[in-house]
């Protein structure tokens, strides 16, 4: 049942991204609702389905919107591994937890995703990026996190509940 209900947010949150989140950018930044998916369920799940989740995400991810296969399943994945792996050490019901994780998530995503592609030779201006749009990305994936946890950790909780 619980990967029934992960694997539908996961599907809903594709067609949003590709359709309605495309008209809710700001300053060239759209959220990246994937990112905050993997921090949500990897705080409410242990460290290797937070992994598996993350891995899941990132490689749907990257056969749909993306020209390298692999580097949002990575990324994804180490961060759903690192996130689950504090699970038992947090306070689950906190809103700053959700907030933070996804901050240190965007700043270890661009890292991870800019070394990759750095190492396979592309050519990006990695100053204006890290200058203009990871500020802004954090805050707004950060933020956006929240709300979307708030959510996640319901659903998480009433599925315990029942089983």
């Amino acid at each position: 049942m619980k990967t029934s209900i992960i694997g539908l947010i996961i599907f809903i949150n594709f067609i949003l991204h590709s359709t309605l989140f495309q008209h809710i950018e700001l300053k060239n930044v759209v959220p990246n609702t994937s990112l905050i998916l993997v921090v949500c369920f990897a705080i409410n799940s242990k460290k290797d389905k937070g992994a598996i989740i993350g891995f899941i995400i990132g490689l749907i991810q990257d056969v749909i919107f993306e020209k390298v296969i692999g580097l949002n399943a990575l990324a994804y994945m180490l961060i759903g591994y690192i996130i689950g792996t504090t699970n038992r050490n947090i306070f689950k019901d906190n809103p700053i937890i959700p907030f933070v994780f996804t901050a240190l998530a965007t700043v270890f995503y661009y890292g991870i995703s800019l070394l990759v592609i750095y190492l396979l030779g592309y050519s990006l201006e990695y100053f204006n990026i890290l200058r203009f749009m990871l500020p802004f990305e954090i805050i707004y994936n950060s933020i956006i996190s929240v709300f979307v946890y708030i959510y996640v950790s319901k659903i998480f909780k009433s599925i315990k509940n029942r089983y």
